[in-house]
C-alpha cells in the first residue's frame, strides 16, 4: 500500500471522495494514553457522526487512565478490538494515524523544475534530510503552492534563480508494519495512513482562518502545526505533554496519579485564593509549551513565514482551564478551542457530550472526514 495519504496534497480542494463505493470512513488515532475512533457516513455530501468510542490503554497494562502507556502489539490489538466491538463499529476500512515522533516530516527548497525531474530530485534530495536509509522508509512529497519564491543562487555569475518549497514527509517501514500487524489482529483493514498533524488541520481549518498556529496538546507530546492558505506549512513536536501536569501535582502535593488528575481538571491555572498553590505548580509546564510555540513561530519567520492570526489547541490539554488565557497573552492573538465536530452533522442529544469531549477527538475525526 502506498503511502501517499501522508501528505495527500492538504488543501481546501474538495477529495474525489464520489470515486469511493464506501459510504462509511473510519478513523482511527492510536494515541499514547487511549486509542480514539470516529466513524462518519456520507449522506447527500454530508458527514454524518455514526459512532464514536474512547479506551484508555492504561486498563489493558500497568498504569493510571491519562498516563502514556505502552502496550505490546497483542495488547493493543486486543484494546482495539474491544473498542470496535463497544462503538458497535460497521465499517470495514479504517484510516489511521501515525504519531509525528513515529515519522519524519520537514520542508526543504528545490530549484524550480519540471515535474519529471523534481521526481528523480526530490528523492536524492531527501537523503539529506532523514536519517535512515531511504530503503527503509515510504516517503511522499509535495510541492507548496503559491510558487516559487526569490532566493539567491549559489554559484558566482549565476543570477537569482526560482525555488520551490517541498513537504517532505517519510515513515520508516517497520512503523507501517507493525500498524498492519495489529489492525490485521483487530480484524480491520487499513485503506491509508496520515500523519497525525494532517489530520489534526483538517479536522480544524476553515477558509477564513489566514495564517493560524495549532497546537495539539496530547498525553506524552505536544505537536504544532502552522497552516497558510488552507496549507500545512510547518510541524514541530515536543516531549512534554499534559501527562506532566499531573505528575508534578502528584510529587508535589504528595498525592496519588488519580487525585492529582482530578486536582488538575477541577481547578486549572486560573489563579483564586484556594486554587493559587495548584496553579503555582501547573503554569510553568503551560508557559514551557507557549515558549515552544514562541520560538516555532520565530524560527517560521525567519524563513519568510508571515505572523499567525489565531491560535487553534486541542488535544486533551486543551480542556486545562485558564490555558487560552494564557496563551492569548503569550501570542497576543485569538485562541480558539478545536472544535472536531462543527464539521460533521450528529443528533441533537448528543451536544453536551460532544461538547464535553470533542476536543481530544480531533485527530480521530479528521482521520474520518479525509474522503468528504
Amino acid at each position: 500500500m502506498e503511502l501517499k495519504s501522508l501528505l495527500e496534497r492538504f488543501s481546501w480542494k474538495k477529495a474525489s471522495a464520489f470515486l469511493n463505493k464506501e459510504s462509511r470512513f473510519l478513523g482511527v488515532d492510536i494515541g499514547s494514553s487511549s486509542i480514539k475512533l470516529a466513524q462518519l457516513k456520507k449522506d447527500k455530501e454530508r458527514a454524518v457522526l455514526e459512532t464514536y468510542g474512547e479506551l484508555a490503554l492504561a486498563k489493558y497494562g500497568e498504569g493510571a487512565v491519562g498516563r502514556s502507556v505502552r502496550l505490546v502489539d497483542t495488547k493493543l490489538a486486543e484494546t482495539l478490538k474491544d473498542l470496535l466491538a463497544e462503538a458497535q463499529v460497521k465499517a470495514k476500512e479504517a484510516v489511521v494515524s501515525i504519531p509525528l515522533k513515529d515519522s519524519f516530516l520537514t520542508t526543504m527548497d528545490m530549484p524550480e523544475m519540471g515535474e519529471e525531474e523534481m521526481k528523480e530530485s526530490v528523492p536524492y534530495e531527501a537523503r539529506k534530510y532523514i536519517p535512515i536509509p531511504i530503503s527503509e522508509v515510504t516517503m511522499d512529497w509535495w510541492t507548496l503552492p503559491p510558487g516559487g519564491k526569490e532566493q539567491s543562487a549559489t554559484s558566482i555569475g549565476s543570477g537569482r534563480r526560482k525555488f520551490r518549497t517541498v513537504i517532505l514527509a517519510a515513515v520508516p517501514k517497520e512503523t507501517i508494519s507493525k500498524y498492519k500487524n495489529i489492525f490485521e489482529k483487530a480484524g480491520l483493514k487499513i485503506s491509508a495512513f496520515e500523519i497525525e498533524v494532517f489530520s489534526f488541520a483538517r479536522a480544524v481549518l476553515r477558509h477564513d482562518l489566514g495564517t493560524a498556529l495549532m497546537m495539539d496538546l496530547g498525553a506524552s507530546a505536544i505537536k504544532m502545526v502552522i497552516a497558510d492558505g488552507g496549507v500545512v506549512r510547518a510541524s514541530h513536536g515536543f516531549d512534554r505533554g499534559s501527562q506532566e501536569l499531573t505528575l508534578a501535582l502528584s510529587q508535589s502535593l504528595g498525592v496519588d496519579w488519580d487525585r492529582a488528575e482530578v486536582l488538575k481538571r477541577a481547578s486549572g491555572i486560573i489563579k483564586k485564593p484556594e486554587t493559587e498553590g495548584i496553579a503555582s505548580v501547573l503554569e510553568p509546564t503551560v508557559e514551557l509549551w507557549a515558549s515552544e510555540g514562541e520560538r516555532f513561530l520565530l524560527d517560521w519567520k525567519r524563513r519568510g513565514g508571515r505572523s499567525i492570526s489565531k491560535l487553534i489547541i486541542g488535544g486533551g490539554g486543551a480542556m486545562l482551564q485558564g490555558a487560552g488565557d494564557l496563551f492569548v497573552k503569550k501570542f497576543g492573538v485569538e485562541v480558539m478551542i478545536a472544535n472536531p465536530f462543527s464539521k460533521v452533522v450528529y443528533p441533537a442529544f448528543l451536544e453536551p457530550a460532544l461538547k464535553e469531549v470533542g476536543v481530544t477527538f480531533t485527530n480521530a475525526v479528521g482521520l474520518a472526514l479525509r474522503n468528504f
